[in-house]
């Protein structure tokens, strides 16, 4: 199954066939926000129940809209940079960055808004 998410990144392992891409290191982020499509980050974690609950509609997005962006996943944890360079302060917080910056946010589990803000700005 092609998308822009695996023309960046290729097949991270056998049987992967998510259309997200979830970042492991700071120079996969980098490479997801170098590239001249829009990119969706979606932060998250373990602990944070709304944001397990926001993985199945997250990802029937990231398939719907395959071809328009490059959808990744960022643990918040695991990126204390990241998250304070764009200020995350609740999870889920979605980011819709185009061209290094970021465009739109929707922060908790607003399937509608951010399936309405990706459709509006890409």
């Amino acid at each position: 199954m092609s998308s822009l998410t695996t023309q960046v990144f290729g097949v991270p392992q056998p049987g992967w066939y998510w259309n997200y891409y979830i970042i492991n290191n700071i120079q996969e982020l980098v490479t997801a926000l170098t590239q001249d499509h829009p990119v969706v980050l979606m932060f998250w974690a373990d602990w944070s129940e709304p944001s397990k609950v926001m993985m199945h509609p997250y990802w029937d997005m990231a398939v719907a809209k395959k071809d328009e962006a490059v959808f990744c996943r960022l643990d918040f944890d695991k990126f204390k940079d990241v998250v304070e360079k764009f200020r995350v302060k609740a999870l889920p917080t979605f980011l819709l960055i185009k061209e290094g910056e970021e465009q739109r946010r929707v922060v908790g589990t607003k399937v509608e808004e951010l399936n309405t803000t990706i459709k509006n700005n890409i």
